[in-house]
């Protein structure tokens, strides 16, 4: 199951990095005849998707739970930074993380220009006892071709984008609601509640790349989204929930607090000594196939 997740969680994560780059622009919507008009909870989600868009970095605190799994359900508790100039980066490192209840290792990710890099102990001591290398490598290119999908496109959108994953996305609900005024860590926000289809969603993407998204949720399985948002005076995301179900899979939670918009953002790849082939752990994890395969 812990080589799955390893893999699973790649491709979850370019998957949201990019389904979050052009889903609407409902801030632009906004009836300006009226100043004194009260926006609609769709409208200050699209004005809130156009001002993190131009924010080039911040960081997060991230949580992440899932339920339903054969192994009893993944907890994951950790931090992310991210950057849009002068290349696209991130890093995300999980120090705590348990499976089925039980706490194990925790696990790393790099993105640095086409290529992502993992450290997850417990993977890397499958594929090679003492002597493996801490990081793999994971050529997004190739993932790419095996997933069919157009990594191009999906840097591309990545860096138009504002770098909050999903905030566009929320301009897909149908429900969406001003729930009340709350602090989150010192900052006034309002909080936002409401969900929305994947489906529709994916509509709002230009007409050639709806196919390979739908591929790529219906091997998640994910059908719809329910989410939280806190939205400071500013316009920026200090807070988002979001839940979805995966099937059979269960259900998974993700919970994302930010800081730190637009403050210089340090990422670089690991050290190249330090890291390991992932054709070669494959071959001594017994043919287990690379993400995407």
């Amino acid at each position: 199951m812990i080589r799955r997740f390893a893999a699973g969680t790649a491709l979850a994560t370019g998957l949201a990095l990019s389904l979050t780059g052009c889903l609407g622009d409902a801030g632009k919507k906004v009836d300006e005849a009226g100043k004194n008009i009260r926006l609609t909870a769709v409208q200050v989600l699209g004005r809130t998707a156009e001002k993190t868009g131009s924010t080039d970095s911040f960081k997060a605190d991230l949580s992440m739970r899932t339920t339903g799994s054969a192994a009893g359900g993944v907890t994951m508790t950790g931090t992310m930074r991210y950057r849009t100039k002068p290349d696209l980066a991130y890093s995300m490192d999980f120090g705590r993380m348990s499976v089925g209840g039980k706490s194990v290792p925790g696990m790393k990710q790099i993105l640095v220009g086409r290529t992502m890099y993992m450290k997850m102990p417990m993977l890397s001591a499958l594929g090679g006892g003492a002597s493996a290398k801490p990081w793999v490598k994971i050529s997004l290119d190739e993932l790419g071709q095996r997933a069919g999908m157009n990594i191009d496109q999906m840097l591309d959108q990545a860096r138009r984008m504002d770098p909050v994953q999903n905030t566009k996305m929320l301009t897909a609900s149908k429900d969406a609601r001003e729930v009340g005024k709350e602090t989150v860590d010192g900052v006034q926000t309002t909080h936002f509640t409401g969900t929305y289809r994947m489906e529709d969603a994916i509509a709002k993407l230009p007409p050639e790349q709806q196919e390979a998204y739908r591929k790529s949720l219906q091997t998640s399985g994910m059908e719809g989204m329910a989410f939280d948002l806190w939205v400071d005076g500013q316009n920026l995301p200090r807070k988002m929930r979001m839940t979805g179900r995966q099937g059979a899979a269960g259900e998974m939670t993700m919970t994302m607090a930010y800081h730190d918009f637009g403050k210089p953002v340090d990422i670089a790849a690991p050290p190249a000594d330090q890291v390991g082939d992932l054709g070669a752990m494959v071959k001594n994890l017994g043919g287990v196939k690379p993400p995407g395969a």
